[in-house]
Order: structure tokens, then sequence, then C-alpha cells
């Protein structure tokens, strides 16, 4: 059984998905369906239509932030990845985002979030030295203005359909991340995990990640079918408590370092 899993998942092909909202919307229905209704750290979930609807329009939108096309070039690199079978339905997915982190602090920035953090830096200078500045690339950047950050790749996003598992389809779509991260010449590549997700543990200590700090004070979002506001019953508007935030201990993985 496993060698025909192998077999099938080695015929997927992995390609990196165009930054448009057709393409990011598509592929946050199916992560909607392989992570949050039939993920690792909770027991497989079963949502109504509208909370189907409003949890794939949350996912698309923090794709869209993540992987969008944007006017203009940005400083930081960010890439999705689809698995496609021969129907051309998407089996799986994994994004990469170059991001910054603070390696004494145990704080790993989004790549947005790390964005706007370097743009802050450029507030008040000079035409001169903003020129100066911008012929340089992310890492020497970094050095320069963010001295207590490193630039690393941040694996995120990761799912694969739940007839693929154990078949090594993730296994190629971390692969694929990682030759995204070494093209931008990125030192390392960390990723952010559930310490209660031993499935997903256990593949990235396979593929070299090691804990690099935890935090045991963190929150991670769980899922809350068919527990729906009053408000949200009379009116149809958005339910607040579809994603409710939990106490979790997170764990920061790294290989390269």
């Amino acid at each position: 059984q496993r060698d025909i899993l192998a077999s099938a998942a080695a015929s997927y092909d992995i390609s990196r998905a165009k930054g448009n909202d057709a393409q990011l919307t598509e592929a946050a229905s199916f992560f909607v369906e392989a992570f949050w209704e039939a993920g690792t750290t909770t027991t497989r979930l079963q949502l109504g239509g509208r909370e189907r609807d409003q949890i794939r329009s949350q996912q698309a939108d923090d794709m869209k932030s993540r992987y969008g096309e944007l006017v203009g070039s940005r400083r930081l690199q960010s890439s999705l990845f689809v698995a496609r079978d021969d129907a051309d339905v998407i089996v799986g997915c994994a994004g990469v985002e170059a991001a910054l982190v603070d390696v004494r602090e145990g704080r790993v920035l989004s790549r947005a979030n790390s964005e706007a953090l370097m743009a802050a830096q450029f507030n008040g200078m000079s035409g001169r030295e903003r020129g100066e500045f911008r012929k340089m690339d992310v890492l020497q950047l970094t050095e320069a203005l963010l001295p207590e950050y490193k630039v690393f790749g941040l694996l995120s996003n990761l799912a694969v359909a739940l007839a693929t598992r154990r078949s090594g389809l993730a296994r190629r779509l971390c692969a694929r991340c990682d030759e995204e991260a070494a093209r931008w010449n990125l030192p390392a590549i960390s990723l952010q995990v559930e310490e209660a997700n031993e499935a997903a543990r256990g593949l990235y200590e396979a593929l070299g990640y090691r804990e690099i700090f935890r935090d045991e004070e963190a929150t991670a979002l769980r899922l809350q079918p068919g527990v729906a506001t009053v408000a949200s019953t009379l009116l149809l508007t958005d339910n607040n408590e579809l994603l409710t935030p939990v106490p979790s201990t997170l764990v920061t993985m790294a290989k390269g370092l």
C-alpha cells in the first residue's frame, strides 16, 4: 500500500501558484478541507455550509496577504506551491516566505509584518540614504538596519489530502520550499508547529528540523463548528466565535543554522 501511495505522490505535479485571486481562493478551499477540517492536532470536524464559506473566505484573505500579487517589488519574497493530480485537482500545498526572526527573543514575524518593520526604518531618511540602502540585498539590509533580526525562510500552510498522507507528498512539498529559500540565498528555513501536533513534528524532525525555542504561553486557533452567536444566526453575519484561540505550546523549529 505504501509503495502504491509513494508512486502516486511522485507523479503529482508541483508548481508555484500564481498570486491571483482565483488560484489563491482555490488553494484556500483545499487548505480548509485538508487542514482545518481534517487536521492532525484535533479530531476531524464537520462544518456547516455557512461556516465553511466563512473559514474559506478568511483563509483566502490570509493567503492573498501572504502570496498575492503586489504592485511594485517587495523586499521579502513569498511563494505558494500546489500539488495537483492527473485530474488537475489540488492534493497538497505548502508556502514559504522570507521573514524576520529574532533568535534571542524567539519571535518569528510574518513576511507582511517584516516588510512593515523594514519600511518603518526608511521613515525619516533622506533620499540619498534611502538610495544607498536600496542597493543592498535583504540580508545586508537587515544586518544594517535591524541587527537583532535574521532573515530566514518561513515554511507555512503545509497540507496534503487525507488520501495522500504517508505517501511522501508532504516531503516533496517541503523540498520545493527548501529550494525556493535557497534560491533567495536565505541561510536557514524555520517553521512553527504546535507541540501537540506529533505527526507534523515527526515529519519535520525527519527532514532535519530541530527545535530552537518554544513558547509555552502561546495560543492556537481552534474551529468551533456549531457554536454560533445569536447575532450571527439572526443577521446572517460572520460568526466571530468560529475560530477561537486556546492555550497551546508553540514550538519553533529550524534547519540550516
